[in-house]
């Protein structure tokens, strides 16, 4: 068992849109389609020694569906001590990299162990690069962002409402343009109130837009996400997407999702190697990988919604 780092990916139309290869449809309506093809091809990571790029190993890169697991290994030099002499041996440890490019989930796990520090950001950096150079072909950016646990969120402002006697003043959030932004993970309701917000952004030709509703001190707003359910899938759209959704109170100070924790999810190596060897398993229902069964439950996990099946296994 491994701590994994959990990221969310969307892709984004940059100044220019447009259209994939020599055919009428909009590059960024193929952006799931045009990831599956960089991770296809001769997928390849640059990362950096002694301020250096230096071509990094990947090791047992599968892909199976929308759904590909490799080991990233990093360029380290050890000291070996012999007798009274040192000598230097190159290394090169790894760590586990999942994407879950499957429609509408577009997820990205990466193993937290020493092979590249502490900070799992700078795997992340190295992956954006060579994204980077692959989308721009197509007027296209990828962006990758921490996931948050949306149960820590809940509770922080519960605890204000309850514990402080306190009660919510205004609530913003920053929704994106579903035309613009491919990549949301969201129930299919939700995507369907995203674009109807969306209408009053397309017209402006803008990547995201905001969301400001208020209440007053005799007459706050009721934000129960267990009674109100909009409540509870923006909050598990915010964790899952990495959206910034922010609570104003009258007696206390803001609360957003970077006061809580970001999400952690614990994967068993022995599923990503199965994977890898095209193990498969049925626990009742139906016949898939381990792994993509854990992967479903992180995002459920991290969306701490249960009012409608949030995890579709987009197959």
């Amino acid at each position: 068992m491994a701590d994994y780092a959990i990221y969310s990916f969307e892709i984004q139309e940059g100044n220019r849109s447009l259209f994939y290869k020599n055919t009428n449809t909009k590059a960024i309506d193929m952006a799931n389609e045009i990831v599956y093809n960089v991770l296809k091809s001769d997928f390849i990571i640059v990362g950096k020694k002694k301020k250096q790029d230096q071509r990094l190993e990947i090791r047992h890169f599968i892909g199976r569906g929308n759904v590909f697991s490799w080991d990233l290994c990093n360029v380290k030099d050890i000291v070996i001590p012999e007798g009274h002499e040192k000598t230097t041996a190159e290394t090169h440890p790894g760590c586990y990299v999942i994407v879950d490019n499957r429609p509408d989930v577009c997820q990205i796990a990466i193993e937290k162990n020493g092979a590249f520090g502490p900070d799992t950001d700078k795997v992340v950096k190295y992956i954006n690069r060579t994204f980077k150079g692959h989308l721009e072909e197509y007027g296209l950016k990828i962006v990758i962002k921490r996931k948050y646990q949306a149960k820590k969120f809940k509770e922080l402002i519960r605890e204000r409402i309850v514990k402080n006697n306190d009660s919510v003043k205004k609530v913003v959030w920053e929704f994106p343009n579903p035309d613009k932004v491919k990549g949301i993970d969201a129930t299919e309701k939700m995507k369907g109130r995203l674009e109807g917000l969306g209408l009053f952004i397309q017209a402006s030709n803008i990547l995201k837009g905001k969301l400001t509703l208020s209440g007053l001190k005799g007459d706050p707003i009721d934000v129960d996400d267990e009674t109100i359910e909009d409540w509870a899938q923006i909050i598990a759209l915010s964790a899952q997407n990495s959206y910034k959704l922010s609570y104003y109170f009258f007696n206390s100070p803001m609360v957003s999702f970077k006061d809580v924790a970001y999400a952690i999810a614990t994967i068993d190596n022995k599923h990503i190697r199965d994977f890898e060897e095209g193990y498969l398993s049925n626990k009742g229902e139906g016949t898939t990988f381990e792994l993509i069964e854990t992967l479903n439950k992180i995002r459920k996990e991290i969306a701490d919604y249960d009012h409608e099946k949030i995890v579709d296994n987009g197959e």
